[in-house]
């Protein structure tokens, strides 16, 4: 128990440093994603808040699993590097024995995203695919900037050459209202005040000591001219207050399994090749709930002997290893639900498979760690550099 809590203790700071590393950089490439969304459109700080933190559940199902590589790797590849992995050997402890507490808190692991993969994250999804289409629906704020023409307000091209951003206010104000194609008109204003009024969803221009240019109703040759000392101009501006929309349908990720074989069922019993493609679709989603956290089990079964073997520790090696095994797990997961989608092959080969794979890779370390204290590619890689040099 001394030594299994002592093993488990050295996993948890690189877990931590690892699920907070990755977490981040898919924020970050989450907030590029982002800014493309709600630019211009005046989204409060709470909404993209909101949105961010809907997020993190897809993103801590995707980062758990390569940060218990990272852990596994940094944690036994430190212990190997201080010499205490060889000390344990000579006393009797294998590497198989070194691994089961790390197995049995992988297991837990696995159980608890798996768990939350199928009741907490397709909710997560759902709500976020909701919010996305409340942003998507509202429409840029005003946004004015000294002598540009701005196209933010409805029907209507407006250009200032002083603004004052804070307060809406203008001066040297050009207005061109595109209200009536045919009929077009210019107001010009010395100065104004622009306010958006989010009860009405109205924009409200004041203008001061100003003309409005337009033709003639019943003469298109006529040119008329009104002078105004004041004039209020109210523009209906729908959609600039965003509204929260309901529920709606519920695609495959964002139905837990249970959910998800209840329509399965019901497409079985309609047939079509339609419904065939969608109960692929259905199953695919289902099984990959569960083949991602197992990952956590295959992960810990690879790193144990990488780490034992690599005698250096530290989130730099483990992390490289640690992308090289997640994009080789990524890439077959990703081009079996492809196949799998398409009817090439079954959902389980599809998405159990890298699992399948990368198992039998860590079976192999894990024979080879029992036999040896290197890995060979590294003795043959020193080899090769040191008859190099000797040629030199």
């Amino acid at each position: 128990m001394i030594l299994a809590g002592y093993i488990l203790k050295e996993h948890i700071a690189p877990f931590i440093y690892g699920l907070t590393l990755i977490v981040f950089i898919f924020m970050m490439n989450l907030v590029f994603q982002m800014l493309g969304r709600v630019a211009g459109k005046g989204i409060s700080i709470w909404v993209i808040l909101e949105y961010f933190s809907l997020n993190l559940a897809w993103i801590i199902a995707l980062a758990v699993p390569m940060a218990v590589l990272i852990a596994t790797l940094s944690a036994f590849g430190r212990l190997s590097g201080d010499g205490e992995i060889t000390a344990l050997r000579s006393s009797g402890i294998s590497p198989t024995r070194l691994m089961r507490p790390v197995m049995v808190a992988a297991f837990i692991i696995t159980i608890g995203i798996g768990l939350f993969n199928n009741y907490l994250l397709p909710r997560m999804n759902h709500r976020t695919k909701v919010l996305l289409n409340d942003i998507s629906r509202k429409k840029p704020t005003v946004s004015i900037d000294p002598g540009i023409f701005s196209f933010s307000i409805p029907k209507y091209v407006l250009r200032a050459v002083e603004v004052d951003q804070m307060a809406g206010y203008m001066k040297d104000i050009s207005i061109f209202d595109n209200h009536e194609p045919d009929r077009s008109s210019t107001i010009t204003a010395m100065e104004g005040q622009l306010r958006f009024v989010e009860e009405e969803e109205r924009i409200l221009m004041m203008l001061n000591d100003g003309e409005i240019h337009r033709q003639s109703k019943d003469d298109p040759d006529v040119y008329e001219v009104t002078s105004f000392d004041s004039a209020l101009f109210r523009v209906e501006a729908p959609g600039m207050v965003m509204k929260r929309g309901s529920s709606g349908y519920r695609g495959e990720r964002e139905l837990s399994a249970g959910e998800m074989l209840q329509r399965v069922n019901k497409m079985k019993e309609k047939g079509g090749v339609h419904n065939k493609r969608r109960i692929a679709a259905y199953m695919v989603e289902i099984h990959k709930k569960f083949s991602i956290p197992a990952a956590c089990i295959i992960f810990v079964l690879i790193g144990t002997p990488l780490g034992v073997m690599a005698h250096k520790g530290g989130l730099g090696l483990s992390g490289g290893i640690s992308l090289l095994f997640f994009v080789i797990y990524w890439a077959f997961l990703d081009n079996g639900e492809i196949l799998a989608d398409r009817g090439h092959i079954s959902p389980v080969v599809a998405m159990w498979s890298p699992n399948v794979l990368l198992g039998f890779v860590g079976i192999w370390l894990l024979w080879l760690a029992k036999r040896r204290t290197t890995l060979p590619a590294v003795e043959w890689i020193a080899n090769q550099v040191s008859r190099l040099f000797k040629k030199k």
